[in-house]
């Protein structure tokens, strides 16, 4: 065994190589960050200042009494009057800290240039593990005050210097460091383990990773914080509950929930902390103290996008009735729904599997698999319904469409065309299959009839739900539409100018640039841009794609994405753009997720670029990139509800 360990070593020592010092990078960047985001401390109240210590000279020395709140008390912030723009000051001061017999713990000097920038100074010294209820005493000592300038003093109010105290949480460091081990620990094991396996097939390697990463999204992103989460749980609580429509009286929206779905969200939701979710874990569900909720913008959707977590959440409620167990329930029903379609869809389409599965590692896609968003449902419904298309129009096993392939098809468009009516056009990319695959090459008419039983059945959801959007929007989605059929070509210079001005964040966002509700969770660079670089290598790379299309197959896959593409900037221009707006408001990158494999397999088809590397290689290199990237957000997420 030991030596089977070592020759595999010998063998593979650059790949370990790479990969340790990938994740030493990965390590430093966030723990790094973790140190420059204040979450790993416990705050006092902070002094507000409004005024100056007058008549400094060298040697004036301030101090400042502190009787500390809690144990590990080991930094202040000290509040200076800021002077970027100054030029009458210079000199320097001291700043020193002893404890309660007068013993000297730390001291530092600086100068003008310390917080030429920035008014507030770290002043960081030994952990004080027993500090609470000791009395320590900070001091600021001015000198080298130079002639005719002045080194702007201490804000002072009511003779107090202006600081905050800041105290380390161990729970919360410990907290962070067992999340790093053990996803770390997790992407690294198996990568090694996919690395080394000779024969793996795509699927195999989806579900050895995307599901597990997913779950720990489930863990680290606390409820509620996800985009529009909040809503998406009154929602599925109500198709839980057998009401598959919000409820209108009048001007009166909502339907009758028991209280306590909603009394587990914080007053601010921007602020959610694990301590928070830990807090709200014991409440019950009392399900006869009910109030009138309203899901908000949730209400147009269509309950169809809810049975997952409906389905987990009513299961849930036969074994608990803690309100947050529920929602985690419906969160990993929806997991489970979405991973089984994707999983269905990378075995099922004849090529591009790789594209799906690169897709699976976006961010925001795995947020919306582990989370209450109907987007799960979206994404893998649409994953799902290319593969399967393409199944019947290349895979020579089905040489004839029988009735159960109708059937299948016939689901899957309305299931797909009650999803979001801007995906509604991906039912037209039936027609890309060869009339060969049809009786008598009849192909028009069951084709035809599959495309008007989604269409009726999608406007009719339409009708339905525009009641609520009337609601929502007062009116102004009548003058939208109005201004769209009676200055086109305004519509569509608004529709160039948004893409002009907005398409790096598009392009960013949908990546996975910035995570959770109001984009609160920051991922910055390297991993969206990794996603993006792979995904253009990986498109013009796998020679499985390549001439695959006839043309009119392209013309139709070419159709359907600029449709899609065009409803998506006109719904957003009806529902979420305020009439008079300069551009385009509320398009996300998410919302193109559903399409790129279409993307990727159009652009691949038609690119012709040579390469070394073997399709189960690359298979292999997204699955172990994007699983250590994971490492980078799953960390990011972490640090930010600490």
């Amino acid at each position: 065994m030991k030596e089977k360990i070592i020759k595999n070593l010998a063998k593979n020592w650059k790949f370990y190589l790479i990969v340790f010092f990938v994740v030493i990078a990965f390590w430093l960047m966030s723990f790094y960050a973790l140190g420059v985001s204040d979450r790993l401390y416990k705050k006092s109240d902070e002094v507000v200042a409004d005024s100056q210590v007058n008549d400094i000279a060298p040697g004036t020395k301030v101090e400042e009494k502190i009787v500390c709140e809690e144990n590990n008390f080991q930094r202040v912030d000290i509040q200076f009057e800021p002077f970027k723009d100054k030029n009458d000051i210079g000199g320097k001061v001291t700043i020193g800290i002893n404890d309660s017999d007068g013993n000297v713990i730390h001291q530092e000097t600086i100068t003008r240039n310390n917080i030429r920038e920035n008014s507030t100074y770290e002043f960081k010294f030994k952990n004080q593990k027993n500090s609470k209820d000791k009395e320590y005493t900070l001091w600021i000592q001015f000198e080298e005050i130079e002639e005719g300038k002045q080194f702007f003093s201490v804000k002072t109010s009511d003779s107090k210097i202006a600081i905050q105290e800041f105290y380390l949480s161990n729970k919360r460091l410990a907290f962070f460091v067992l999340v790093a081990l053990v996803f770390t620990i997790y992407a690294v094991g198996i990568s090694i383990y996919i690395r080394n396996k000779k024969d793996i097939k795509i699927e195999r390697i989806f579900l050895y990773t995307v599901p597990v990463i997913c779950l720990f999204y489930i863990l680290v992103m606390p409820t509620f914080k996800n985009h529009d989460e909040l809503y998406h749980w009154f929602r599925a609580y109500q198709v839980s509950s057998g009401h598959l429509m919000e409820k209108i009286d009048g001007d009166t929206l909502g339907t009758e929930l028991p209280k306590s779905i909603a009394s587990v969200q914080t007053d601010d939701w921007t602020t959610i902390t694990y301590s928070d979710v830990a807090e709200n874990l014991g409440v019950a569900l009392n399900p006869d103290d009910k109030t009138l909720l309203y899901s908000e913008t949730s209400a147009v959707y269509s309950f169809v996008q809810y049975v997952p977590q409906a389905v987990g959440i009513a299961i849930a409620r036969i074994f608990t009735d803690k309100v947050l167990l529920l929602a985690y329930a419906g969160r990993v029903m929806n997991m489970i729904v979405s991973m089984a379609c994707i999983y269905l869809a990378i075995k099922k389409i004849p090529f591009g599997k790789k594209f799906i599965l690169l897709l699976c590692f976006i961010p925001i896609a795995i947020e919306g698999f582990s989370s209450l968003s109907p987007d799960a449902m979206t994404i893998s419904v649409a994953f799902l319904y290319i593969a399967y298309v393409l199944s019947l129009a290349f895979n020579k096993k089905d040489a004839i469409i029988e009735k159960k392939q109708f059937v299948i098809l016939t689901v899957l468009s309305v299931v797909m065309a009650l999803c979001k009516i801007v995906y509604l056009p991906l039912v037209l990319l039936m027609f890309i299959i060869p009339k060969e695959k049809f009786k008598n090459n009849k192909k028009m008419k069951p084709l035809v009839i599959i495309t008007a039983i989604a269409v009726i059945i999608n406007l009719a959801w339409l009708a339905v739900s525009g009641m609520y959007l009337s609601h929502f929007r007062e009116g102004d989605s009548a003058l939208q539409v109005k201004s769209v059929l009676l200055h086109p070509i305004r519509y569509i210079q608004d529709c160039l100018y948004t893409l002009n001005i907005n398409g790096q964040d598009y392009l960013y966002t949908m990546f996975g640039g910035e995570l959770g509700w109001g984009e609160l969770v920051k991922i910055y660079s390297i991993v969206p841009y990794t996603l993006f670089i792979l995904a253009i290598w990986i498109t013009i790379a796998d020679e499985s794609v390549k001439e695959k299309f006839k043309l009119y197959q392209k013309l139709i896959i070419a159709f359907v994405l600029i449709a899609i593409a065009a409803l998506i900037f006109t719904s957003l221009y009806v529902q979420w753009t305020t009439p008079g707006s300069d551009s385009i408001l509320g398009i996300q990158g998410r919302y193109f997720i559903p399409i790129l494999p279409l993307l990727m397999l159009l652009v691949g088809s038609q690119l012709k670029v040579k390469t070394e590397y073997k399709g189960k290689n690359m298979s292999k290199l997204i699955a172990i990139s994007g699983t250590l990237l994971q490492i980078c957000v799953i960390l990011q997420i972490t640090i930010c509800h600490l």
